[in-house]
């Protein structure tokens, strides 16, 4: 049972899943600032995001396969199905009815804070299964990078802050910026390693459609605009001085810039450079959280 557990808690990506656990948290604690923190419905609210994303994980994995764009040479992001640990209906299964758990979580949501949240949840769930998922498969279709940025950017904390408040924030919609930005840096990070293996399968993501070298800055470009929306941001009060100290993360940053250019496509090089990626990503994101959290404090 145990090592059953780890299967499937495996099969959902845990590594990625800061993706979602930042955006709802930021947007929930960004409401401090004008209302008691309503601490059951942000617990909701982030479980239902974090199993729309992990079902969402788990689908991406089963359609990857089906269409051929994972193989036993191109290997998979989870690798459960090609190590024989799960069959390919087995997380199908196990990815819809994830989903179907996160969608009831939203239909709660819903019901208690209003129709705001029935739209955003909807766009959430629609996006995650048909990220890969017959007939639109977004993902082969090159959109994969604009749709991670707005669902795990804007619409996750616009989420997380409509719960508390009942109401949007020009100023929420700006601080998903950067957030948005290195969530997208993962998947696109994902894309540059797999170009060949996804060329062969015959999709097409953004580093395909521009090249090798445009995919390295817009990898580049996705972490500076990061660093540089948060000090704007600073500058004109969106976010407290505090924020700065995601600065502390720069170093991550640049380091995974360095490992990406000295690459040269390797894919030996560039095999852990999404989950080095949401490190950094989560990293940054716990500060911010901690800056905003410190400043509604005062």
């Amino acid at each position: 049972m145990k090592d059953k557990f780890k299967i499937w808690l495996r099969a959902t990506r845990p590594f990625s899943l800061t993706a979602s656990i930042i955006p709802v948290t930021i947007g929930a604690i960004f409401a401090t600032k004008e209302s008691e923190f309503q601490l059951m419905y942000y617990l909701l609210s982030l479980l239902a995001a974090v199993l729309l994303q992990a079902s969402s994980n788990m689908l991406n994995d089963y359609d990857d396969f089906i269409n051929k764009v994972d193989t036993k040479e191109s290997g998979s992001s989870s690798g459960i199905i090609f190590e024989n640990l799960l069959t390919p209906e087995e997380l199908s299964k196990g990815g819809r009815l994830v989903l179907t758990l996160g969608c009831m979580l939203g239909l709660f949501l819903a019901f208690k804070k209003g129709p705001f949240v029935l739209i955003l949840g909807t766009i959430g769930a629609l996006s995650g299964y048909f990220y890969t998922g017959k007939p639109l498969m977004l993902k082969y279709r090159g959109l994969g990078a604009p749709l991670i940025f707005i669902i795990f950017g804007p619409l996750m904390m616009l989420g997380g802050y409509f719960v508390q408040l009942q109401r949007v924030s020009t100023n929420v919609l700006l601080l998903s910026i950067p957030v948005g930005l290195l969530t997208t840096a993962i998947l696109h990070a994902n894309d540059i390693r797999d170009i060949y293996h996804d060329k062969k399968a015959g999709i097409k993501t953004l580093s395909i459609m521009v090249g090798k070298t445009s995919s390295y800055y817009i990898y580049y470009g996705l972490i500076s605009l990061s660093y540089i929306s948060v000090l704007a941001m600073t500058y004109f009060r969106v976010t407290p001085m505090w924020s700065l100290l995601c600065l502390i993360t720069l170093p991550t940053a640049l380091k995974n810039i360095n490992k990406l250019h000295i690459s040269n496509g390797s894919n030996s090089e560039l095999a852990t450079l999404d989950q080095e990626t949401a490190k950094l990503q989560g990293q940054f994101g716990v500060i911010l959280i901690i800056s905003i959290l410190f400043s509604s404090m005062k």
